[in-house]
């Protein structure tokens, strides 16, 4: 039998999540550089919805590539939320995967419609939590995170940082690879290199992952305007200790002291 604890050093110590309450909050920032902001956030807690979403493509491409993708995704989450509580892990999964694509769809056909948007694409770092009332009570503590690009979704649990989410980066693949090492001065010049994005073709292989929800979890889901500036250690520190309210604006301010020449989106969501 399974047990409804965590269990670390033969100690239980975290119970399972039984769909209890949700809290988030939010908060995004030009930065000290930029004269616009490209990312877009959603914190809708009647939809299970927390996503961060860093356009490219240009002042105005960026913005529209990222703002289309969190309406888009409200959107069909909305029209679609009844399916997803009484759904299966995997039909979720796939899901949360086509609301990704329908953005991509949505990005790409307006990139062809008006020319200053030709290239115009954004990440997106969504999670998706069952909101209270869900018609299927057996996967009522089973989240999932959909993922494409460079930003990240985090998960605090029991005192340990884990990064949900791979980047999809230049950077990435080639430390994967043994091609680079950290440290590599090439490092600095491929770091804005993504290698998938929402907008940039019709469809992108969109990852998602499947967690299991245990009480007092934390998350947090953010633009690499704050990972750039914050090494994890840091984040960690912060979203264990800080005022839950809080967190996002010290992130946020923090990678502004340390230069801030990118956007900053952080959101952050606690199981109670």
């Amino acid at each position: 039998m399974i047990e409804n604890t965590l269990v670390l050093l033969g100690n239980p110590v975290v119970p399972f999540w039984q769909g209890g309450k949700v809290r988030a909050c939010g908060h995004s920032d030009v930065g000290m550089v930029r004269d616009s902001n490209q990312d877009s956030m959603c914190v809708d807690q009647s939809l299970g919805l927390y996503l961060v979403a860093d356009g490219m493509g240009g002042r105005a491409g960026g913005e529209v590539a990222s703002s289309l993708t969190v309406q888009t995704v409200a959107t069909e989450i909305s029209e679609q939320l009844e399916l997803l509580q009484r759904s299966d892990i995997t039909a979720r999964r796939n899901i949360l995967s086509k609301t990704v694509n329908s953005a991509s769809l949505k990005i790409y056909e307006r990139s062809l419609e008006l020319p200053q948007y030709r290239g115009m694409g954004t990440t997106c770092s969504l999670l998706w939590i069952p909101p209270p009332g869900s018609k299927n009570q057996k996967n009522q503590n089973i989240a999932v995170v959909a993922h494409v690009g460079d930003s990240r979704c985090y998960l605090l649990r029991a005192g340990l940082l884990y990064q949900v989410t791979d980047d999809h980066s230049l950077v990435n693949e080639q430390l994967k690879a043994g091609i680079l090492k950290q440290g590599d001065p090439a490092i600095s010049q491929m770091r804005n290199v993504i290698t998938r994005c929402v907008g940039y073709q019709e469809e992108e292989e969109v990852d998602t992952f499947v967690l299991q929800l245990f009480e007092n979890d934390r998350f947090l889901l953010c633009s690499d305007g704050l990972t750039g500036k914050i090494p994890d250690w840091e984040i960690a520190e912060h979203l264990a200790h800080a005022n839950f309210s809080e967190i996002p604006k010290t992130l946020v301010d923090l990678a502004n002291q340390r230069g801030g020449e990118d956007n900053i989106t952080v959101v952050v969501v606690e199981i109670i």
